[in-house]
């Protein structure tokens, strides 16, 4: 096993831990492979922390759009700016395992979808209602 399954998998445990005395254990095991391996160690903790900032963005653009979604279509916005379902969609902010993988935007999806909520806001300022 990799230093950094091993971190990533300390990681889970740490996070899961009940006790002190656990928690206590778990800084030790991590102390040593820094100790084994300080310049692999590094590389763990800095794939461990890209994973975090992966998943905190992933939930960052969810909850922004928790409050918007009811009121717009997702087959509209799939569709005509993804020209994809809105399955598709829904497995991106999901973060479905796909094919093996957990589906999230890429930053181009992101930049795509920050368009299609500004273009849909542009459209919806210039209704006139008499």
């Amino acid at each position: 096993m990799s230093t950094v399954e091993k971190v990533k998998k300390l990681k889970a445990k740490y996070i899961n831990a009940k006790s002190k005395t656990e928690k206590t254990a778990i800084n030790k095991e991590l102390e040593a492979l820094n100790k084994k391996d300080p310049n692999a160690y590094a590389q763990a903790i800095i794939a461990c922390m890209k994973e975090s900032n992966r998943i905190a963005d992933e939930l960052l653009v969810k909850k922004q759009l928790e409050n918007i979604l009811p009121a717009v279509s997702i087959a509209y916005i799939a569709k005509n700016y993804f020209k994809k379902s809105n399955e598709w969609f829904y497995q991106k902010l999901n973060g479905n395992i796909v094919n093996g993988k957990q589906a999230e935007f890429s930053k181009s999806e992101l930049k795509i979808l920050n368009f299609a909520f500004q273009d849909l806001s542009r459209k919806f300022a210039a209704v006139c209602v008499a």
